[in-house]
């Protein structure tokens, strides 16, 4: 995993201009800008890296800052994301089951939103060698897909606030909480087998009877 920066699938939009004066002055105005990186900092949002028109290369911008249409609404950041950054090593990539695929995604408030998938942001610990202390995968792992939204914002929210669109194959999209319950179960084999069965020299390994073996329950 790319650790802090990572590139993404670039695209073109419009950066709001008081986000290029500290909000003095600016506001109703907007740039042409090219979205290209994001920077991924722990108890923050992600951070997005842009290439204005006019030759500018700008920094750490949050995706408020962002727009693909000059009259969208604009919203507070907590509406944009529903997490901050997990941890500073950040994985890009376009889920291709869902590449280019219409969902609906469900704010903090309850509010409903449509937009089109773009990418995703994945968090884990890459450097062993360092007291891990955030929560990238313990107690629970969160992404997040990054969505170009219908009233022209952009969005980047987690798994349980999107009801996918799929018209060949979802016929029955959810209209209320089913009630899943999160899995806490860490699933590994190399700890579970008895020790005699663990590996020796030998290149094969040694057949038994198919008959009569039994298992333990999961």
């Amino acid at each position: 995993m790319a650790f802090l920066n990572c590139n993404l699938p670039p695209f073109v939009c419009l950066i709001r201009d008081e986000y290029l004066y500290d909000h003095t002055k600016g506001h109703g105005e907007f740039t042409v800008a090219e979205i290209h990186s994001v920077a991924s900092m722990e108890r923050r949002v992600p951070l997005f890296e842009t290439l204005l028109e006019n030759g500018v290369n700008w920094t750490r911008r949050p995706i408020t800052a962002f727009c693909w249409k000059k009259d969208a609404p604009i919203y507070p950041l907590e509406m944009h994301h529903y997490w901050d950054c997990f941890s500073p090593y950040v994985n890009v990539n376009v889920r291709n089951r869902l590449a280019r695929r219409r969902a609906e995604l469900i704010d903090h408030k309850g509010g409903r939103h449509w937009g089109e998938y773009m990418f995703t942001l994945d968090w884990s610990w890459e450097d062993r060698t360092i007291l891990d202390t955030n929560f990238s995968e313990d107690p629970e792992h969160k992404c997040c897909h990054m969505f170009k939204m219908d009233d022209g914002n952009f969005f980047g929210y987690p798994n349980n606030r999107i009801v996918w669109t799929d018209d060949s194959y979802i016929y029955n999209r959810l209209n209320k909480n089913p009630g899943y319950i999160i899995d806490h179960k860490i699933y590994n084999v190399e700890s579970r087998r008895p020790v005699e069965t663990e590996t020796d020299d030998n290149y094969m390994t040694e057949f038994g009877a198919d008959v009569g073996v039994s298992y333990d329950k999961v």
